[in-house]
Order: C-alpha cells, then structure tokens, then sequence
C-alpha cells in the first residue's frame, strides 16, 4: 500500500474537519433569552413544525411599524441508499453518485406539521431527496420550486490507491477538508463558488421572505449551514438548529420596518 505526503495531510486535515462537523449536529433549540423578549407560538406536538409568525406578535409589531419575516431551511428525509463499513476512493465516490441520485426512505407524514396560509412557494434544490421530500411534506397544497442553486455542495473523493480502504466517514471528511481549504475540485465547484452560491441562495430566500412574509427551503445540510451562516450576517436571528437532522429545520427570523 502506497500513501504518499499528500494523502497523509489531506487525512489529518479530514479528521479536523470530521471532528468540528460532529459538534455543530448536537445544536439545539436556541434558548428564550436569545430572542430578546420575541415569542413564536410553535409548539404543535411535531418533530418540526411549519407555521406563519405569531398573529399576535405580528400585531403587535405592526403597531410600532415593524414586522417580523422568517425563513425555515429544513433538511431532507434520510436517503434511501446502501452503506457497507469499508470503502475505497472509487467505491467512496460511487456511493455519492448513489446518494445524489438516491429517493427517500418513507417517512411518517406526522412528524411535520404544516400551519401556512396559501400564498406560498416552497423551493428545493434539484437533487431527488430534495424535491421528493418536499412533495411528501407539502403535497399539491402549494406550488414547489425546484433550482439547482439549492443543491448540495459537491464533494470529490482525494485520490488514493485502490488498496486502501476506509470507513466512509473518513473519506467524506478527508475529502472535504481538501476541498474546504481550495484543492480537490478538479470537475466540481470551489469552496469560493460553492459560498457565492450560498451568498446567491440567501438573498434570494430573503427576497421571498420580504414578499410573503416566510420563505420555507427543503434543502441540504452544508447547504443550508451555509445560508444560515449569510442570513447572520445581516442580522438574521436563529430561533431553531436542527439542520443536521434529517426533517429537522432551522428558522431564522428578523424585525423589519413596514
């Protein structure tokens, strides 16, 4: 077996990232202080739950005139593809082809909750598991928006001999710890256009949410770690994280003037 001097860099920079990439999947609801005094009625008894601002605390807003918009970037149900344990880059390459073109598992319609008026678009990335869960979710009630700006960031397996084999986890992150620091995107986007792209994505969801009042995303996980992390930027509040989780949302909302 031949591992030359990049393959062990690219290896231990993977084990960074593999490991930063666990801790941010435990976030969890952000808590009440963090609102500075706001109060969503969200509480519906569903793993996650699609809802319209508080009618009351719009009222209330509107009497200082101001209005309170929010964005939900939900994550797709669990793709329906085969996992073995060990993996060479190929196989490891194979099986991300398998996932992008992969459907959903059927998944229990109970775990979310969809509480919106009908003036509403969703949108979804071009991805299968994306469009499919948005579908399940949201059935024929309101039109759905597919874009390839939505999609997932890409990732490429680092070359390696077909000798060595790894458990897919250390591929993945040896993978897109390469490419998160500007090598390894041979055929794919760079980590810089994968983050214009993300820039492009929130403004538009932005924009949505300016006109309806929420914009609802069925998206990915970087992806919409990504979206999040621009909407911060222009003081986009988070009230929920569970972008890790498959059916899992998280919203951010913001005050606006009327």
């Amino acid at each position: 077996m031949i591992v030359n001097h990049t393959t062990i860099k690219t290896i231990l920079i993977g084990i960074v990232v593999f490991s930063l990439w666990g801790c941010s999947a435990q976030s969890h609801l952000s808590s009440e202080k963090d609102l500075k005094g706001w109060s969503l009625n969200m509480e519906c008894g569903t793993f996650t739950c699609i809802t319209e601002v508080d009618s009351a605390l719009q009222a209330d807003l509107a009497q200082r005139g101001k209005k309170m918009l929010q964005i939900y970037l939900i994550r797709h149900a669990k793709p329906n593809v085969k996992k073995n344990f060990l993996y060479s880059a190929d196989e490891a390459q194979q099986y991300v082809f398998n996932y992008n073109s992969a459907t959903i598992v059927p998944f229990d319609s109970k775990l979310v909750t969809v509480r919106l008026q009908k003036q509403h678009n969703i949108y979804c990335s071009s991805l299968p598991r994306s469009q499919e869960t948005a579908l399940e979710i949201f059935g024929d009630q309101f039109p759905i928006v597919c874009d390839s700006i939505f999609r997932e960031f890409e990732i490429r397996m680092v070359d390696a001999t077909s000798f060595l084999k790894l458990p897919l986890p250390f591929w993945q992150a040896f993978s897109r710890g390469s490419w998160l620091l500007g090598f390894n995107h041979r055929g794919i986007e760079s980590h810089k256009e994968a983050k214009q792209r993300a820039m492009q994505a929130a403004e538009n969801l932005r924009k949505v949410a300016e006109e309806e009042g929420t914009a609802i995303l069925v998206a990915h996980g970087m992806l919409n770690g990504a979206i999040k992390s621009e909407l911060e930027k222009q003081d986009w509040k988070p009230i929920q994280k569970q972008g890790h989780l498959h059916l899992g949302a998280t919203i951010l909302v913001k005050i606006v003037d009327l």
